[in-house]
């Protein structure tokens, strides 16, 4: 059993000026550029050349930039690498501090061992790690379609996710229960009151408690609601007096009939004067009978009729009223009709938490 160590170990030796000065070599480059380089030296079973490099991306005195996903990247197969050299232990601690970055982190059981895998497996039950990835552009129509979000724990917990505007109200649950790995959830857009998400920032926050761990973990991924609504109407307004008809007679309307009356009178008399022979006398006495009955007509239609209803008018307005009211229900229901046809347009929006 010692021997295949031995013959590693010398294997191990004898590589190492090799190793060395690749990793000057590259060190002189990119993250991308050593960790490509560290790939193709992995794949080629070159595990005594890919180690440094490896294990220079992920040293603190890494001199380059280096995004997050480079660096889950760089635990990763330095993980895996270790494993295929016999240090499982030192292996576990790469697996976790990738999966300790990104809880999405995963090995393809086509391109990796066995034993790699389990390896890996064991990495998760010792680290309790929640993900969230950011949501998909896409129109949704609240009647049929659904917006999904997919979240992932390490291992098996509790788990709670809610929706939650950026502005204070109440949030909207679309998950609790228990979940393991990776898990789509859904949303129609309808927040916890029941009415449709209005415009504005929203936040998904998914909170978890591990099963196996005394651990929480939680994530938090934000998105941009708009609301695509057709054009509503605007309802009639109220009519006003200068819209309905006079209900009762007015002060106004008896001074004309009096004025009428008193018109009447004139004429009258004005008339009589005129077609009156003067060959056969001045019969003033007829003139001033018209003139008087002008006058007490207007003056009886002045007194008689103060204050009293007009029942024409009364029904004109009604059916004024009437119309107006079935009118704007019209409108009404119109606008109900394109609400209820209103899309909301997902979008991403900058930032996320864990």
């Amino acid at each position: 059993m010692r021997w295949p160590a031995v013959a590693l170990g010398l294997t191990l030796a004898a590589a190492a000026p090799t190793a060395a000065q690749d990793s000057a070599a590259v060190g002189r480059d990119s993250t991308a550029v050593m960790l490509q380089r560290a790939r193709d030296l992995y794949e080629r079973l070159e595990l005594e050349r890919a180690l440094p490099l490896l294990r220079l991306v992920v040293s603190p005195g890494w001199p380059f930039a280096m995004t997050g996903a480079q660096r889950v990247e760089a635990h990763t197969y330095l993980g895996a690498l270790l494993v295929l050299v016999g240090q499982r232990d030192s292996a576990l601690t790469e697996f976790r501090a990738a999966l300790e970055r990104d809880a999405f982190t995963d090995l393809d059981p086509s391109q990796f061992t066995p034993a790699q895998l389990a390896a890996f497996d064991a990495a998760r039950r010792l680290v309790f790690a929640l993900g969230v990835r950011p949501v998909a552009p896409m129109r949704l129509d609240p009647r049929s379609d659904r917006v999904a979000f997919t979240f992932v724990t390490t291992h098996a917990a509790t788990v709670r996710a809610e929706i939650r505007a950026a502005t204070a109200g109440a949030a909207a649950t679309v998950f609790a229960g228990e979940s393991e790995r990776l898990r789509e959830i859904t949303w129609d857009g309808v927040l916890a009151g029941g009415e449709l998400a209005p415009s504005g920032r929203y936040a998904l926050v998914v909170r978890g408690q591990s099963r196996l761990l005394a651990r929480t973990d939680s994530a938090t991924v934000y998105f941009d609601v708009s609301q695509d609504a057709p054009r509503l109407e605007d309802t009639l307004p109220p009519l006003g007096a200068r819209d309905l008809l006079p209900e009762r007679t007015t002060a106004a309307g008896l001074r004309a009939d009096l004025l009428k009356g008193l018109g009447v009178a004139a004429g009258a008399f004005v008339i009589a004067q005129v077609a009156t022979n003067r060959e056969l006398g001045r019969p003033a006495g007829m003139a001033v009978a018209m003139s008087a009955a002008g006058v007490a007509a207007g003056v009886t239609a002045y007194a008689g009729r103060r204050g009293r209803a007009l029942p024409e008018n009364v029904a004109a307005n009604v059916r004024l009223r009437a119309e107006r009211l079935a009118a704007n229900e019209a409108i009404r229901r119109r606008n109900v009709e394109r609400g209820a046809s209103t899309t909301l347009l997902i979008t991403p929006a900058a930032g996320a938490t864990r």
